[in-house]
């Protein structure tokens, strides 16, 4: 077997293995985007939630409660669009003071 033989056997391995590789990597790549749409925290609040929790943090449960209350009156929506409102409005308010 001379050594041209031994370079196409090696590169003849080497595209296998490199198309095993390429499809694990778009597999994974498939399941944490699949993930990612399905996502919720662990505790079950979606994302926006999270982030109203975040901001809102220093605010009791009650006070948080009675916001998205006035949010979601003001601009007749459901409790998720309610903290985005909040979520927007305070951005908007920390931006008008740089």
């Amino acid at each position: 077997m001379s050594w041209l033989e031994n370079i196409g056997r090696s590169v003849g391995q080497l595209h296998a293995g490199a198309w095993i590789v390429g499809l694990s990597v778009a597999v994974a790549v498939m399941l944490i985007g699949i993930l990612r749409l399905c996502r919720k925290s662990p505790c079950g609040y979606s994302e926006t939630e999270l982030r109203f929790r975040n901001v809102f943090a220093i605010m009791s449960e009650d006070q948080r409660r009675s916001l998205i209350d006035h949010y979601t009156k003001k601009h007749g929506c459901n409790r998720e669009a309610a903290m985005r409102h909040a979520l927007d409005d305070r951005d908007r308010e920390a931006r008008s003071w740089r």
